[in-house]
């Protein structure tokens, strides 16, 4: 359990530095002219996001395992008491 809580709490992280990447995109769309500057801070801001999404897919893959697994542990001890009664 303690490993799914720490794993949240990533998740969490990612997710609100996705969103703080996404509203540095949007403001600069916001902006009628893109400068060099700005398009590349856009691009930047946008493989930045990309890091994060790649991230989270990752941690939400981990989550599952750990799910997987305990879900597995609750049904052999749950055999176990069934088998002992």
């Amino acid at each position: 359990m303690e490993r799914i809580i720490a794993n949240l709490d990533k998740v969490k992280l990612k997710l609100d530095e996705a969103f703080f990447y996404l509203d540095e995109i949007e403001e600069l769309i916001q902006e009628d002219e893109f400068s060099e500057e700005e398009a590349s801070r856009v691009s930047q801001a946008g493989g930045r996001l990309a890091g994060e999404v790649s991230a989270l897919s990752t941690k939400v893959l981990e989550l599952r395992e750990i799910l997987r697994a305990l879900s597995e542990q609750e049904e052999e001890s749950g055999a176990k008491e069934a088998a002992q009664e």
